[in-house]
């Protein structure tokens, strides 16, 4: 079962995306209460299997891992700090202030297809498309207000990434495979905002200690 996650991952993403040309899938406000609703119960689904943009940005830093292109991982004690960032952006557009590049999203999905964009918007969408060369999903990481909302809203999920630290032999495989930098190692249940529930952890785990299950209160997270 395990082995067919991420297959099915990557068969919806291929999905939405294809959504942007042709109309597959409806955009009403309904789906995106949904989504909302979701991301309270069973965290960020959105992000890890659904989001075209974000979905570009893994298939763009999947092809250069495999043209051994040399990648750029946030060290721990630098990402705790960076990762504040989106947050931080999301808090300024609550009030009003905001900036181009934030849209990047928006434009890739909506403007780019209908070739709709100015020269400003599509920089910012080409940076951080390069910027995927180098390092996983730079957006979602840093910039995204959609994935900020929603994951401020995941943390009070019911299910989410398990881990037996029992069975764990600390070979570091799940936080080397987390798109979002999240040292998964030190979470028994991971609540983390930036989780957008990929599982990478778990399908890279060899020993089958992390899964995707209802949280345990009677155990220390």
């Amino acid at each position: 079962m395990r082995k067919l996650i991420q297959p099915l991952r990557l068969g919806l993403q291929i999905c939405f995306m294809a959504g942007l040309w042709f109309p597959l899938f409806p955009q009403a406000e309904p789906v995106g209460q949904f989504i909302w609703l979701s991301a309270l119960i069973t965290g960020v689904f959105f992000c890890g299997w659904i989001c075209p943009f974000g979905a570009a940005q893994e298939w763009i830093n999947a092809l250069s891992k495999r043209a051994h292109i040399p990648q750029l991982k946030i060290a721990p004690r630098y990402q705790k700090y960076l990762q504040v960032s989106r947050y931080l952006l999301f808090g300024l557009s609550t009030i009003g202030i905001t900036f181009f590049f934030l849209n990047s999203r928006y434009y890739f999905e909506h403007n780019l297809i209908m070739g709709m964009m100015e020269a400003t918007s599509i920089t910012a969408l080409i940076t951080f498309l390069l910027s995927a060369v180098f390092i996983e999903r730079p957006f979602c990481n840093y910039f995204c207000l959609k994935g900020a909302a929603d994951g401020l809203m995941s943390i009070i999920r019911i299910f989410g990434i398990s881990r037996n630290d029992k069975k764990c032999v600390n070979c570091h495989l799940c936080d080397k495979n987390c798109p979002m930098n999240i040292r998964v190692e030190k979470y028994r249940f991971v609540r983390h905002p930036n989780c957008i529930n990929c599982m990478r952890c778990l399908t890279s785990c060899p020993k089958s200690c992390i899964a995707f299950k209802l949280f345990n209160p009677l155990k220390k997270s």
